[in-house]
């Protein structure tokens, strides 16, 4: 009676963890997810704005207050947010499965958290400003998976972790240059030059995505539960 119990009550838990896995695989893909939706959603909108040019100007300018896009924007750039709210959730619900670090996990959701609040907050809001900065708390998740999950993944993962938190930093300088040396570059080229940050961190993120949930490298189970 007792054995039958305990393979009852292990069957139950072998349920659950598999649950739980799908569950986060589930939210791992939102990272891929989150890249395709923001390409499309900058290209899309963008395009339905005459005069816009993608060249010269900011993707806030597409959803900025009086603009025929505004509302629409909103919920798309929110929605956003909540994609990589939910994307980050996965990470830390995968560094747990795994005893790995969670804090990369965090950086993105804070990252998402920093988006919703971009969206809520349109420009020229002074809030959306603080939120805009306050990405780059997120930004530094590349650096944070290559320090902290060291080669759990193998040296590639960290090798371009390492490259994508390299070009971010780039990304970030030549955003902020205008403001402390506006000659650098052209000012009608701010608009790739953004696009160039946000990009390269979405992109990453997928890669992340694909990453945790296809990799073929199996990592060693904890010691107590060997």
């Amino acid at each position: 009676m007792l054995n039958f119990l305990d393979v009852t009550f292990e069957t139950a838990n072998r349920l659950h963890e598999n649950e739980n896995i799908l569950k986060t695989k589930k939210l791992l893909s939102l990272g891929w997810i989150t890249l395709i939706a923001f390409i499309l959603g900058t290209f899309i909108f963008g395009s339905q704005l005459e005069d816009y040019s993608a060249i010269s100007q900011t993707v806030s300018e597409i959803g900025e207050e009086g603009s025929p896009l505004y509302l629409q924007w909103q919920i798309f750039s929110t929605g956003i947010g909540c994609l990589l709210i939910l994307f980050g959730i996965g990470i830390v619900s995968f560094a747990k499965q795994k005893e790995l670090s969670v804090v990369p996990g965090i950086f993105i959701l804070l990252a998402g958290l920093s988006q919703f609040g971009i969206g809520i907050f349109p420009s020229p809001n002074p809030l959306h400003n603080v939120f805009g900065l306050s990405m780059t708390v997120g930004y530094f998740s590349p650096l944070l998976f290559a320090l902290r999950w060291k080669n759990q993944l193998g040296m590639t993962f960290k090798r371009i972790s390492l490259i994508a938190f390299i070009l971010i930093v780039l990304g970030i300088f030549l955003n902020l240059t205008p403001a402390f040396a506006p000659s650098l570059y052209p000012m009608e080229y701010y608009g790739i030059v953004q696009r160039f940050l946000l990009y390269t961190f979405y992109i990453y993120c997928t890669f992340i995505s694909i990453s945790l949930i296809y990799s073929s490298l199996i990592l060693e189970e904890p010691e107590h539960n060997k």
